[in-house]
């Protein structure tokens, strides 16, 4: 999942941007065995808040992803403030960084699916980690 601008950003957009990108690594980071999926979000909170964004973030960023059928494609757990399930090898999640400013109006997301691996996480897919920019 990744944004694609058209025209000149706005820099705010640069910087929510920024600060996804930064949760994103932070998540990936915090997605290995022994940590726990609450770890995961904490993670992503950390980033976020510390870029200024509390209050503009959702309350999950991810979930895992296994055999599921309509009316959903989620599984569980998803990831959010203290959920004590316990990482191990083979799990898959898909992770998302969703900011909507609520002052502005501006929005920016990222994210990327990663399986946890025996000594940390290998994400499935690549998410650009700049901007894209078009100029429509």
């Amino acid at each position: 999942m990744y944004v694609i601008l058209t025209g000149e950003p706005d820099p705010r957009h640069r910087h929510m941007f920024e600060a996804c990108a930064e949760a994103l690594e932070a998540c990936e980071a915090a997605l290995r065995p022994g940590n726990t999926v609450g770890q995961v979000f904490a993670a992503h909170a950390e980033v976020l808040t510390k870029a200024g964004y509390v209050g503009h973030f959702l309350n999950a960023c991810g979930y895992t992803m296994g055999a599921t059928y309509p009316p959903t494609w989620m599984d569980w757990p998803m990831i959010y403030a203290g959920e004590p399930q316990v990482l191990t090898p083979n799990m898959v999640f898909f992770l998302h960084m969703i900011l909507l400013n609520s002052d502005t109006g501006l929005s920016m997301s990222l994210g990327e699916t990663a399986i946890i691996t025996e000594t940390g996480c290998e994400p499935i897919n690549h998410a650009p980690r700049q901007l894209l920019v078009t100029q429509g």
